[in-house]
């Protein structure tokens, strides 16, 4: 952002002393760097300096000379002068000039029409011009200098058509239709996708919303009657057209950033005004508007000890409550007093300006207060108690299948959310939508969101094996990407977040949080990580609260990413919810081992942590290892093929936790291990359709040494309900 010197100080007087104009430049850029807008360039233009400051992506308040005067009057303790604009109606009615109709309103949440009549479109005043110049803008005429110039002031974008060649007398806001042509102002034809947004009238698109005007419509020498166009465009619609068709403008720049909504208003009276006195004309009566003005700011408690506990020094309330009222924040009904670790302290409650939507904590009322301040008058020697912060659920769940993994001797990796066509060619187990795409792409070759992140480490692992590094066995914990619909639509403008909203009533993305693993080897290996991880985060196992009722089922799984036959999806049943699919595992199918460049075997699992967090709160019962010795014993069971492993371990644990009739309580869980040994099939010893599992089980009591015939009635009860739930019979 370029600040004309001259022009600032039509809103904020930095001195009231007689100083080069580059002094008070240098001293200006110095404030605004240690407020954190980063200084640039200052160079003199003519009688005028101009000054370049970096803007962040999270100040777009800043991108007008309004925001900067405003930044400097709280930093200089200097009156701020916004000017008031109320421009004389004098013509017609201008809702019968025109009619405004919004068919999208995800895109354009609110449009505001002004109609100004028998205007004269010729060269603009010298001050304009050389304020325009000042900042890098060319003058084109009169009507289009001044909707520069207002945008440049306030930061808000504005677009004046010809009003004569509007067709039909209305405009329209909608989605362009896939392969529309639009001929925009730089005589330039677009093709443009459906997920873009277009102005149009009767014949088609007079401009691309939020980025640039149409030929057909924009202001000429022969024009007398304008539209003066201000609006709320979704800032990712805007960025899909921009980027799409490689058309960026200094009002997409903004859109994309989302101005301040109260000055969509505003800049409309202000550009009216101004029309009226470089170029003549009438103003028709009242406005013409469409849609509502998305706009809810947000109210913030502030601990007022809190600044001190962050920052280090001492400021007085007082000192804190105008900083904040410099900035635009309103203070509201006090909240009372509340206490900051033991010691009581009072705090204040403030709303937050609609130009600054960044500001939504805490945390951001304590970094405006120090910034104002100055960090440079924080003591680099001073001491700051630091307070442990406790983990949420999700960090807890992300560190726990992160140490089963780096135990087991894995590696983590860090791999792109992009990927490309090839890497998204297999299903992804957690939705059968097409991938999000991304135009331009991000990285060469990569224009999708993934799915899934096994791909990605089987790129890595391939990758890690080329260069001669023995080891390939990595995980990676990270966000997957699924479309809840049609991918061409950009999402909608973020907004408040209700309280008891779920994800899935606010965005049509689904972001589901995966810890995923590849490691060298065959099923049982991957099945074994992902049980590890799933008995440290508390389910499965026997080692549950009894409030909690939970079970871990693996079933067969057929899926083009996984061999048939070898893969299993693990579902979660909760009391009485219906299974939840949590995860899958399985060796890789030759064919995808074949397309990264892999020999196999090699095996893949892969987990929804965001589905299994709420475990890491459930209390877990805790026993003492028993003083007690263990007996073995191993059962041959002959079952169906068709039956799983995990049907059979689910009929052996349905009888552990039984009496044995000799003093054990049923708490007493006797049953301490269950492992498969063996399975193998003989049609002519075991018959038809027939296979043989071998299982192996440890058997201990915590309150007496077992006897061979309670161990005996133990395993008797295993095979009946192995016979009675699986159809197992007991091969002598």
């Amino acid at each position: 952002m370029i600040i004309s010197m001259n022009w600032l100080a039509d809103y904020v007087q930095l001195t009231g002393v007689s100083v080069p104009a580059v002094s008070l430049a240098d001293m200006l850029a110095e404030r605004l760097l240690m407020s954190g807008l980063n200084h640039e360039s200052t160079r003199a233009i003519g009688d005028d300096t101009a000054v370049e400051i970096e803007v962040t992506s999270n100040r777009p308040d800043c991108l007008g000379h309004i925001g900067v005067a405003r930044e400097a009057a709280v930093l200089f303790s200097r009156p701020l002068h916004i000017p008031d604009p109320r421009p004389l109606e004098a013509g017609g009615i201008a809702a019968e000039s025109i009619a405004v109709e919004i068919r999208s309103p995800e895109c354009c949440p609110f449009y505001l029409a002004r109609v100004i009549r028998g205007v004269h479109v010729g060269p603009s005043p010298s001050w304009l011009v050389e304020r325009l110049a000042t900042v890098g803008v060319e003058s084109v005429n009169n009507v289009v200098d001044i909707t520069n110039y207002v945008m440049l002031e306030c930061g808000q974008p504005l677009h004046a058509f010809d009003l004569q060649k509007i067709c039909g007398g209305r405009i329209t806001v909608r989605r362009a239709t896939a392969g529309e042509p639009f001929v925009a102002i730089n005589h330039k034809t677009y093709s443009l996708t459906s997920a873009m947004c277009v102005i149009a009238d009767s014949e088609g698109p007079v401009a691309l919303a939020g980025v640039m005007g149409g030929a057909k419509s924009e202001i000429a020498e022969s024009t007398v009657d304008i539209l003066l166009e201000s609006a709320q465009f979704a800032p990712l619609a805007v960025r899909a057209a921009a980027r799409g068709l490689v058309l960026g403008s200094g009002s997409s720049y903004r859109f994309e950033r989302s101005p301040d909504p109260a000055a969509v208003e505003w800049a409309s009276r202000r550009a009216a005004a101004m029309i009226l006195d470089t170029a003549g004309g009438v103003l028709e009566r009242g406005v013409v508007e469409a849609g509502t003005l998305a706009c809810s700011p947000v109210a913030i408690d502030l601990r007022h000890a809190r600044v001190a506990q962050v920052l280090g020094i001492d400021i007085p309330q007082p000192r804190q409550r105008a900083i904040l009222a410099a900035l635009g924040f309103a203070g509201l009904a006090a909240a009372g007093p509340m206490a900051v670790g033991n010691t009581p302290c009072d705090r204040s409650r403030w709303q937050s300006p609609t130009w600054r939507r960044d500001v939504s904590r805490e945390i951001d009322l304590v970094e405006e207060i120090g910034r104002i301040e100055g960090y440079d008058q924080v003591p680099e020697d001073e001491s700051i108690s630091a307070q442990p912060v406790e983990l949420s659920a999700r960090e807890q769940a992300i560190r726990i299948a992160s140490s089963v993994l780096v135990s087991a001797g894995m590696c983590e990796a860090i791999t792109r959310s992009v990927v490309n066509e090839h890497m998204e060619a297999t299903r992804s187990p957690w939705s059968d939508g097409m991938p999000l795409s991304i135009a331009p792409a991000l990285v060469r070759g990569a224009d999708r969101l993934r799915r899934t992140l096994v791909p990605s480490l089987l790129e890595a692992r391939a990758s890690t094996l080329a260069v001669g590094a023995p080891h390939g066995e990595l995980f990676e914990v990270a966000h997957a990407y699924l479309s809840r619909a049609n991918p061409d639509v950009p999402l909608p403008q973020p907004r408040a977040r209700p309280a008891n909203a779920t994800a899935s009533e606010e965005s049509i993305l689904e972001e589901p949080l995966l810890v995923s693993l590849v490691t060298g080897g065959e099923f049982a290996s991957a099945k074994g990580l992902a049980e590890a991880m799933l008995l440290r985060l508390g389910v499965g196992g026997d080692r549950q609260s009894p409030a909690v009722s939970v079970c871990v089922e693996f079933r067969p799984l057929e899926l083009d990413l996984f061999a048939r036959g070898r893969a299993a999806e693990i579902l979660l049943h909760r009391q009485t919810q219906q299974g939840e699919r949590i995860g899958v595992v399985g060796e890789i199918a030759p064919a995808v081992l074949k397309r990264f460049g892999l020999e196999g075997p090699v095996a893949a699992a892969e987990l929804r942590l965001d589905r299994l967090e709420w475990a890491v709160g459930v209390d877990r019962l805790l026993q003492q290892p028993s003083d007690f010795p263990a007996i073995q014993r191993d059962i041959n069971l002959v079952v169906d093929i068709a039956v799983p492993w995990s049907n059979i371990v689910a009929a052996i644990y349905s009888v552990s936790h039984q009496a044995t009739g000799l003093g054990h309580t049923g708490n007493d869980n006797i049953l301490e291990e269950c492992r498969l040994v063996q399975v193998w099939k003989d049609e002519t010893r075991l018959g038809i359709g027939k296979k043989s599992v071998v299982v192996s089980l440890r058997l201990r009591s915590h309150v007496g040494t077992l006897s061979g015939e309670e161990a005996n009635r133990v395993i008797e009860s295993i095979v009946v309900a192995c016979g009675q739930r699986v159809g197992a019979t007991l091969r002598s």
